[in-house]
C-alpha cells in the first residue's frame, strides 16, 4: 500500500512584510506555509522577498499569481496620520488594488489586518462586540474601517473569502507599556496569540466574510473576544495580568 500524498502547504502571500506586525508575525507564519513576502523596502527575515508597492496593480497581479491566500498588513499604521497626505494612498487605494490584484489572481481568501480603532470611539467601560456599529475616533480608524467594507465587497460580487482581524495594542512581551494602566493594556495582543488568529483565519474552512477581534486575554475585555472564541476554538495563551 502506498504512503497517503502529503497535503500540499498552502501559498500565503503577506503584504508589509518588513513593518512592525510583519517582521515579528511572518517568522511565526513562515514554519506552516509556503509564505511568499511582500514591501516597499527589503525585508530582513527574507531575503527573497518581492519589493514593490500594493499600489502597482500589475505588480501585485506578478506577486499574487498563483497564491492561495492574501495576507494583507500593508497600510500606514499611525493613529494620527493624514488623511490626503499620508492615508489615502497606501490604506484605501493600495488595498483596493491589493484585493483587485488577489480576485483577479485567482486568490481564494484575505486576510485583512484591520485595527481595533475601527471601534474605538466607544467608551473604555463598554465590552464591544464585532457586530456594534464601527465608531472610529481617528481618520486611521476610518481607513480601516473602508478596508472591512471593501473586503465585503469583493465578497459578495467576487465570492473572494475575507476575514478582518482586528488588531489590538500589538507588542511583544514584557513591554514596559504593558505594567502601566491605560489602552495598550486593555487592547494586548501577543505575537503568540496573534500568530494563533492569524493562522487560524488562514485556514479555518467554511469562511464567508467575517470580522474577528484580536486581542490576549485583558481585564477587563474591551474587544469582546466572543466571535473569535467561537469561529477558531480561540483561547488567549498570554495574559496581560502576567506582564
Amino acid at each position: 500500500m502506498s504512503a497517503p500524498a502529503e497535503t500540499p502547504r498552502l501559498k500565503v502571500a503577506v503584504t508589509g512584510a518588513a513593518g512592525r506586525i510583519g517582521r515579528v508575525l511572518c517568522p511565526l507564519l513562515r514554519p506552516h506555509y509556503d509564505l511568499r513576502t511582500l514591501d516597499r523596502v527589503p525585508v530582513a527575515h527574507d531575503p527573497k522577498a518581492l519589493l514593490g508597492d500594493v499600489r502597482d496593480l500589475d505588480f501585485m497581479r506578478k506577486a499574487l499569481a498563483g497564491a492561495d491566500v492574501l495576507v494583507h498588513l500593508a497600510a500606514e499604521p499611525y493613529p494620527f496620520a493624514n488623511w490626503t497626505e499620508e492615508l489615502v494612498e497606501p490604506n484605501i487605494i493600495g488595498a483596493q488594488r491589493a484585493f483587485q490584484a488577489a480576485q483577479e489572481a485567482g486568490v481564494r481568501r484575505i486576510v485583512y489586518a484591520s485595527s481595533c480603532h475601527s471601534v474605538l470611539g466607544y467608551p473604555w467601560d463598554q465590552t464591544v462586540p464585532v457586530t456594534a456599529t464601527p465608531k472610529p475616533r481617528t481618520l486611521y480608524g476610518v481607513s480601516k474601517q473602508f478596508g472591512e467594507i471593501l473586503g465585503r465587497y469583493y465578497h459578495d460580487k467576487h465570492g473572494v473569502e475575507f476575514v478582518a482581524v482586528r488588531i489590538g495594542a500589538f507588542s511583544e512581551k514584557g513591554a514596559r507599556h504593558l505594567r502601566k494602566p491605560g489602552e495598550c493594556r486593555m487592547l494586548w495582543l501577543s505575537p503568540d496569540d496573534g500568530a494563533f488568529i492569524f493562522r487560524s483565519a488562514i485556514e479555518q474552512p467554511g469562511i464567508g466574510y467575517e470580522i474577528v477581534h484580536a486581542t490576549s486575554r485583558t481585564e477587563p475585555e474591551f474587544l469582546a473576544l466572543e466571535h473569535t472564541r467561537e469561529l477558531f476554538g480561540y483561547e488567549p495563551a498570554d495574559d496581560v495580568r502576567n506582564q
